[in-house]
């Protein structure tokens, strides 16, 4: 895909997001409940029906009825992250009329579709939000599994190149959502951060600080003769402060 594209499925991620009041981290049923998508589990299916599906994709398709409804079939036996990923697919060839655009080949559709489910899991104005950035904090703070939080932490370091501190009008939508379970996965991140912080400054600090109360008092090494009057002063001197 061109950056054209990229930037358009972006655009209309974040139009959809607003248009049904979403927050993160995402509910992706909701989010197909909202967009009038009945999502029908696998598993509900007779078994003719369940075969059928089966062989028509082993994650779920899309079954579109008029312009108003359509269904997601899904299938319920992956993981959770999976599935989420599945219905975010098929929400994604929905948005973009896939069904009514011939022009487009299979490979086009899949790859648009892909990307849109991918950046509205774990948008990047979102991920930057997080005090620590790594594929464990974004996968636990949206629900992915690794392999979609590697893809994610790879999406946002070439995102953060190209970021001039500036926000799009699109991301500007999606910093505009809601993110009260999000904000706490945020706070406990800052924590960490801060609580990290204070331990390297404390190593650090102990790292270069000389440990006088360990140099015995009452010795010195004297830099004269022994035998001299003013080594044998000194040394009484030492002798007398150090008390008996």
């Amino acid at each position: 895909m061109d950056d054209e594209t990229y930037e358009e499925i972006k655009g209309e991620v974040a139009h959809y997001l607003c248009e049904c009041d979403m927050s993160y981290p995402l509910d992706v049923n909701e989010f197909a409940r909202r967009m009038n998508l009945n999502v029908v589990p696998y598993s509900t299916l007779g078994c003719d029906a369940y075969m059928a599906a089966m062989r028509t994709s082993r994650d779920g398709f899309l079954c579109e009825k008029n312009y108003a409804y359509a269904y997601v079939f899904l299938n319920d036996e992956r993981m959770s992250e999976r599935q989420d990923s599945s219905i975010l697919h098929e929400i994604g060839h929905f948005v973009m009329d896939h069904n009514t655009t011939p022009d487009k080949s299979d490979d086009v559709k899949e790859a648009e579709a892909k990307f849109f489910a991918k950046y509205a899991k774990a948008p990047m104005p979102l991920i930057h939000l997080l005090p620590i950035v790594t594929t464990e904090t974004i996968q636990k703070a949206f629900g992915l599994s690794r392999e979609a939080a590697k893809y994610a932490l790879d999406n946002y370091w070439k995102w953060l190149d190209r970021f001039n501190g500036t926000y799009t009008d699109y991301e500007q939508k999606i910093l505009s959502l809601k993110r009260d379970g999000l904000n706490a996965d945020i706070e406990e991140l800052k924590f960490q951060k801060e609580r990290s912080s204070v331990r390297y400054q404390r190593a650090e600090g102990q790292k270069y600080k000389p440990n006088l109360a360990r140099k015995p008092r009452g010795q010195a090494v004297p830099l004269q003769d022994c035998n001299s009057t003013v080594v044998q002063r000194n040394l009484y001197e030492v002798r007398q402060m150090a008390g008996p």
